[in-house]
């Protein structure tokens, strides 16, 4: 088990958790029960307009690139499957 080192961005607050288990999974050929989200498109804070100040976020920053998985989207897709320069991540909610 490699433990990967994981800095979390909650609302633009920096908030350092250490590290995280990162364990492999099995390929599994079960439908799930929501559609996840593969690669996802990302717009600029400011274009951001149906998003609230109150809002919750899932955030990675990493190096000078930050990221934000807004909770309502992760509640309708369950899971999120992005790339980050160390690799691929999973977002889920």
């Amino acid at each position: 088990m490699k433990l990967l080192p994981v800095t979390l961005v909650l609302v633009g607050t920096l908030a350092p958790f250490g590290f995280a288990t990162a364990l492999p999974q099995a390929p599994t050929t079960e439908s799930l029960p929501y559609a996840a989200v593969h690669d996802p498109d990302f717009i600029t804070a400011s274009a951001a307009a149906f998003m609230n100040a109150d809002d919750r976020v899932i955030g990675l920053m990493s190096g000078n690139n930050a990221k934000a998985y807004p909770a309502g989207i992760l509640a309708q897709h369950g899971l999120v499957q992005d790339s980050s320069p160390k690799g691929p991540i999973a977002i889920t909610w």
